[in-house]
């Protein structure tokens, strides 16, 4: 009699951890879904910087709070953020010449 009530309780904690397991896998991939709304990376107000992540909003920036913010605007290649990504994409754009002359350095006037 002991053995079948520690096999009922063995399999019962087994399905109540199991069940609990399933429980948090469904939270954590509804969470992740719902950050991956957050639309601050692709923002041309994203300055991709720790100190101000965004310029218009920076409380709110990569938060979410952030989902569905009125002042998102799509990145473009002229963005501070995205002039690395768009680099590599545009080739043509890194090829343009420069009309600027060199700058030599101005004399110190200390002798040594």
């Amino acid at each position: 009699m002991t053995v079948f009530i520690c096999c009922f309780c063995i399999v019962t904690v087994m399905v109540l951890f199991s069940w609990s397991v399933a429980v948090a896998l469904r939270e954590g991939v509804h969470q992740i879904r719902r950050l991956h709304q957050i639309p601050c990376s692709d923002c041309e107000f994203f300055t991709n910087d720790y100190r101000l992540k965004c310029t218009v909003r920076p409380c709110v920036a990569c938060t979410e709070e952030a989902i569905g913010c009125t002042d998102f605007e799509p990145k473009t290649c002229l963005a501070n953020s995205c002039q690395q990504h768009c680099s590599k994409l545009h080739k043509a754009y890194r090829e343009i010449p420069t009309t600027n002359p060199p700058v030599t350095p101005l004399p110190t006037g200390i002798s040594s």
